[in-house]
């Protein structure tokens, strides 16, 4: 898969684990980059949500999430814009550029499993080890 429907995949899954036990769902928001991108990402998210993913079904994903809105970023969408200064803290973090205490505090933050353990909760990092 394209990195970019790949974590379209993980991101839906982690909205549904994180959505699943309220009574409301959730819309993912991305950032339009072209025609041709944009066209590509709304038909994996049609396809997730005609098929599923690899551990959410597509009726389970329906009950949670709701939609997927591309938007331009001229919008200026203030959650795009946060996701934007807490994404180069981890990215940073995991290109092994020197980490600040940014990253520090946004990691204390990641959702994590039942043993406290954030791989694969809240932090995928791809391709694997």
């Amino acid at each position: 898969l394209d990195p970019y429907i790949l974590s379209l995949h993980i991101l839906v899954e982690r909205l549904f684990m994180e959505v699943q036990s309220h009574e409301t769902g959730g819309t993912i928001v991305a950032e339009s980059r072209n025609t041709y991108l944009d066209t590509q990402l709304d038909l994996a998210w049609q396809e997730i949500m005609t098929k599923g993913t690899g551990f959410v079904s597509a009726a389970e994903i329906r009950s949670r999430v709701r939609d997927l809105a591309i938007r331009p970023k001229s919008d200026n969408i203030p959650g795009l814009q946060l996701s934007d200064l807490v994404l180069s803290p981890i990215g940073r973090h995991y290109l092994g550029k020197p980490s600040h205490e940014d990253f520090r505090i946004i990691q204390k933050k990641f959702r994590k499993g039942p043993q406290g353990k954030i791989d694969g909760y809240g932090q995928v990092i791809l391709p694997k080890q």
